[in-house]
């Protein structure tokens, strides 16, 4: 009977409205017209309500705005609700839309019982903010009444409401139910903490019997001010801060909202509790027991209590060291950039450097000299990025302990000249295995341990390390003279008179008098000619024999014509005739290469100070190999291959002998006559060519005997039109062997591999 009515008064409902649309369609324009007949609400605005209750069989919801964002339960629990679904709740009213009206006054026998209204399943009252009415047809009213009913039988999809005290029933879609009909722990707000990051001024961890942890915000930057007074890591606080703020509770994992449980749950004497203070509020949240891989929470202020995963407490769980800043200092400098001085001051030392127009770095104490800028940046960076490592003592006493006490070393750093230090710290001893050392910041008590490398010693020479590197310095292109002693040998190059500034040419005069090789010259020359040093050892030694300057490795002398004195004909006219010059004027300066720096190493730096000076340096193996180079061709042959007409092999287990017949064309004469496989004799011609030595050994073919070269064990004897030239294999000498070249003469040093090379192709192959 219901649904039978309820069909006809819908068709009924509907010829009204027809009635109604054609009457007063004039009034508005169609659309909107169409639109406001169709609302349940019509003047109804969700920015409007403050206040909603939903009263649900014995339940009563009062959820309230407590400011334009947020919203809070007041009943049946008191908590923060959830503003999403809030929002989703008012938002289904707005647009709330009738399907269809069944009138009272135009309904026979009509009861509101039979739309599940005389008794609704859920009724939702929604208030309007303070000093807010809407016009209704009982008068003004301050609040909205939607009455829910049951589902209209056909289809299921609509159901049936009334506003306020009117009897009249209004269809609408189901769906609108669904999104309303809520319960508490949908209404419930699922992040543990709401908060504005950038507003957090506070945050106290506080763990077991541990003594909490406070840290305050000031200026951007966070510190500890509980138990010590300490700088905090700041990006540590925001991770937790932004972990924190990611907190979200599963609707499933709201366990309880009873006193009683508190203690069941281990919420009365929490394992850890933090608490986050912003500009509104402090927010608080205490964790108890877990539970599988969670563990039970709870807020202050609210009832809930809720499960969260245990990583939580791993991740929030800290020493009061995890949270101290891990950074000795901060500013801010890309390099040198920014920065204009730099003190350092020990007990007897004081060094300070300014940077200067140019971007260069002068020393200014103890003595005006210009500064290494890429140490000086190197160090800057250094100590920019220092790690603490270890804190060592907060008691604020025991410097003296450390190195902290009487002679610390004291760094200033300033960006500006005259504004004082940007940062200041002090560095006393390292620790006992040298890897450490103890540094405090200027005004605070902690003591902490950095890493030494690449810092420390640099910090303790002082002046020797920052002072510019530069200790020999000429104009290379004046150098007329170069003297080597090595090996007990002395080697003498000078430029040749027919030399010009484009294309210098250099002879050797001693031991042999031959023209040198421009390529090694100038290797030796360029690198004397501004020679940096590694490292400054000391200003002056009280025995330079100790560093083996008594018998140096090797010396090294440059003569060279002063800048400014050179003049277009190799000197300066002083007269109207031209055959009047003033002699040219010229230094000479000697490079001394003592001991290596560490003596069981191959590959090490080396002593070093110019002669007639007292400093002492370190100088790289690098630069040692160039002065240890050849001046003179290593090249044993020059002959022209096409020339050869025969090729003589001795070898201790056959002679060998190979000449052109006369169509010019290869063969073995010795030990038998037989035309030769391949190119043979070609290739042993151009492998003689090739053969360069690894050193000159003697610069003469004395002695002989002495390495072997007598009576050599392979010999190679090639006849050309040129005259007749030959290579000695003499003894060996470790991975090398002795050989001798008719054509300069010398005893070489030569790679075995080479000379077994070249015996088995001359040899070998032809035995086989």
């Amino acid at each position: 009977m219901k649904f039978r009515t309820t069909i006809i008064l819908l068709i009924v409902a509907g010829i009204g409205a027809a009635y109604i649309f054609l009457y007063d369609k004039k009034q508005y324009r169609t659309d909107v017209w169409v639109q406001r007949q169709q609302m349940v609400l019509p003047d109804y605005k969700p920015g409007q309500i403050d206040k909603i209750e939903m009263k649900k069989g014995g339940v009563n919801i009062v959820l309230e705005s407590t400011d334009k964002e947020r919203w809070r339960m007041v009943e049946p629990l008191q908590l923060r609700a959830d503003r999403a679904e809030v929002e989703e709740i008012l938002a289904q009213f707005e647009f709330l839309r009738k399907v269809g009206t069944i009138k009272e006054s135009e309904t026979a026998n009509f009861n509101l019982k039979e739309y599940g209204l005389e008794t609704p399943s859920l009724v939702v009252s929604l208030w309007l903010k303070k000093g807010l009415m809407v016009g209704g047809t009982a008068g003004d009213v301050t609040r909205y009444t939607v009455n829910i009913g049951d589902r209209l039988a056909a289809g299921q999809d609509t159901v049936y409401i009334t506003t306020g005290d009117d009897k009249d029933v209004s269809v609408v879609g189901a769906k609108f139910l669904e999104k309303v009909n809520k319960e508490i722990n949908d209404l419930r707000n699922k992040w543990a903490f709401e908060y504005d990051k950038h507003s957090v001024e506070r945050v106290r961890l506080e763990s077991g019997e541990n003594d909490p942890v406070v840290c305050s915000k000031a200026e951007q930057l966070w510190w500890i001010t509980q138990p010590l007074s300490d700088r905090a890591d700041t990006e540590r606080i925001k991770d937790i801060l932004n972990e924190l703020k990611d907190l979200k509770i599963a609707k499933e994992d709201f366990v309880s909202d009873s006193k009683e449980d508190i203690i069941n749950y281990g919420l009365d004497k929490p394992v850890f509790t933090i608490s986050i203070g912003t500009t509104e509020d402090v927010q608080t949240l205490h964790l108890g027991h877990s539970l599988d891989e969670k563990i039970y929470a709870k807020l202050d202020g609210e009832s809930s209590i809720f499960l969260v995963h245990d990583a939580i407490l791993r991740d929030l769980d800290l020493e009061l060291n995890d949270l101290r800043d891990k950074q000795l200092l901060r500013f801010d400098a890309i390099g040198t950039y920014g920065i204009e001085k730099i003190d350092m001051k020990s007990a007897d030392k004081n060094l300070v450097m300014e940077k200067t127009v140019q971007y260069d770095w002068m020393i200014k104490s103890p003595k005006l000299i210009l500064a290494d800028r890429d140490t000086v940046r190197e160090f800057v960076e250094k100590i920019k990025d220092l790690q603490i490592q270890q804190y060592v003592d907060d008691s604020g006493a025991n410097y003296d302990k450390y190195g902290l006490a009487d002679s610390p070393i004291e760094v200033s750093v300033f960006r500006r000249i005259g504004e004082g230090e940007t940062v200041k710290f002090l560095i006393g001893d390292a620790d006992e295995n040298g890897g450490l050392c103890y540094v405090k910041r200027d005004g605070e008590d902690a003591v902490y341990s950095v890493p030494t490398e690449n810092f420390y010693d640099i910090a303790k020479a002082g002046y020797l390390a920052f002072r510019d590197k530069l200790v020999m310095e000429f104009p290379k292109e004046t150098a007329q003279k170069l003297v080597i002693n090595r090996d007990g040998k002395t080697l003498v190059c000078e430029t040749a008179e027919d030399s010009t500034m484009r294309r210098p040419k250099w002879n050797m005069i001693g031991p042999v008098s031959m023209e040198a090789e421009l390529d090694s010259i100038n290797q030796v020359v360029w690198n004397l000619s501004f020679l940096l040093a590694d490292k400054i050892v000391t200003l002056s030694a009280e025995n330079s024999a100790d560093y083996g300057f008594d018998n140096p490795l090797l010396k090294a002398s440059i003569t060279y014509e002063e800048a400014g004195k050179a003049a277009a004909h190799g000197g300066e006219v002083i007269s109207a005739k031209d055959d009047l010059i003033k002699p040219k004027e010229l230094k000479t300066k000697s490079l001394l290469i003592g001991n290596k720096v560490e003596p069981e190493r191959d590959k090490t730096n080396y002593y070093a100070k110019v002669d007639g000076e007292d400093m002492i340096f370190q100088v790289g193996w690098t630069d040692v190999r160039d002065y240890s180079i050849e001046l003179v061709t290593r090249t044993l042959f020059s002959f022209d291959s096409s020339n050869a007409k025969s090729i003589k092999v001795v070898h201790p287990e056959k002679e060998l002998l190979f000449q052109k017949d006369e169509e010019y064309v290869w063969q073995m004469t010795k030990p038998e006559i037989m035309p030769l496989s391949g190119n043979l004799a070609e290739r042993i011609l151009s492998s003689l060519k090739l053969l360069m030595g690894e050193s000159i050994v003697q610069y003469s073919n004395e002695n002989l005997s002495k390495y072997g070269l007598d009576n050599p064990q392979f010999n190679i004897t090639v006849d050309s039109d040129d005259g007749e030239i030959s290579l000695l294999v003499g003894k060996a000498a470790g991975n090398d062997y002795y050989v001798a070249g008719s054509e300069t003469n010398f005893v070489y040093l030569m790679n075995k591999n080479k000379i077994e090379d070249l015996i088995e192709a001359c040899v070998v192959r032809e035995i086989q």
